[in-house]
């Protein structure tokens, strides 16, 4: 596991109580990170918690809405009266309706959930993180893509329709934010073994499975996603920022 001092830097992790969710809170503790994160389920945010302990930083959930602003919002006001002025943001979670499946097969209902659920988040969470980070001139928003965004990928028109918006968001917002002290990075991943989607989607003879054979290095982990979430909440990385990293195993090997 990748190692920084991130020793006091206040941290929301939104989508928190996922697989790389839990794997991204952990990494952060470790390295000395005081987290708030968002999820919706509560026994998951326990065991979360429960894992954490021992960890040089601490965690707090807070259960919240990835949809509704003003829940977003109070996640970041919680974790700015809790631990002090947040420094980073990862904006990830979010409903993963409708799956993937063929552009003939959606319905104009699916289209429009597709890019809601996907979006919304993302917009919404970076949106409160720069409410709170703006005043202190300082701030790092790391938004959780998909690489299908960077790859035409079949089944995935809607999907990586939405992704390719969040990358160009991280381009657009991190240029407009850099004259306030605000970063803002995307990480575009694929199919992440050890993951309830990958459950989901592979074993079925698709394009998923493909994925798995065309990784040359080997599908990634959500250790692998940590790992990166680290160093752009690190120091190091601070004169990064509008940039998209493909973590894909290599399956791919997209531009833009």
């Amino acid at each position: 596991m990748a190692t920084y001092n991130l020793v006091d830097r206040t941290t929301v992790v939104l989508g928190g109580t996922s697989e790389i969710g839990h794997a991204i809170v952990d990494a952060l503790t470790r390295c000395g990170a005081n987290v708030v994160f968002q999820g919706t389920r509560q026994q998951a945010a326990d065991e979360i918690v429960e894992a954490c302990k021992g960890n040089a930083g601490s965690c707090t959930f807070k259960a919240a809405d990835l949809m509704d602003y003003d829940q977003v919002e109070s996640v970041f006001r919680d974790a700015e009266e809790i631990y002090g002025p947040v420094a980073v943001a990862v904006c990830s979670g979010g409903a993963r309706r409708p799956p993937p499946m063929l552009f003939n097969d959606m319905s104009a209902q699916d289209m429009v959930d597709g890019f809601n659920n996907r979006i919304t988040p993302r917009v919404l969470g970076l949106k409160a993180a720069t409410k709170v980070m703006i005043p202190h001139g300082y701030g790092k928003v790391i938004l959780m893509s998909t690489d299908a965004g960077r790859t035409p990928t079949p089944t995935e028109t809607i999907i990586g329709s939405s992704g390719a918006f969040v990358n160009y968001l991280a381009r657009t917002a991190g240029r407009e934010l850099s004259r306030n002290g605000v970063r803002v990075n995307s990480v575009a991943i694929t199919i992440t073994e050890g993951t309830k989607a990958f459950g989901e989607l592979t074993g079925k003879k698709s394009v998923f499975d493909k994925m798995r054979e065309k990784a040359a290095f080997g599908l990634i982990t959500p250790h692998d996603v940590a790992d990166y979430v680290l160093y752009l909440a690190a120091q190091e990385s601070d004169r990064i920022s509008g940039s998209t990293m493909s973590l894909n195993g290599g399956v791919s090997f997209p531009g833009y």
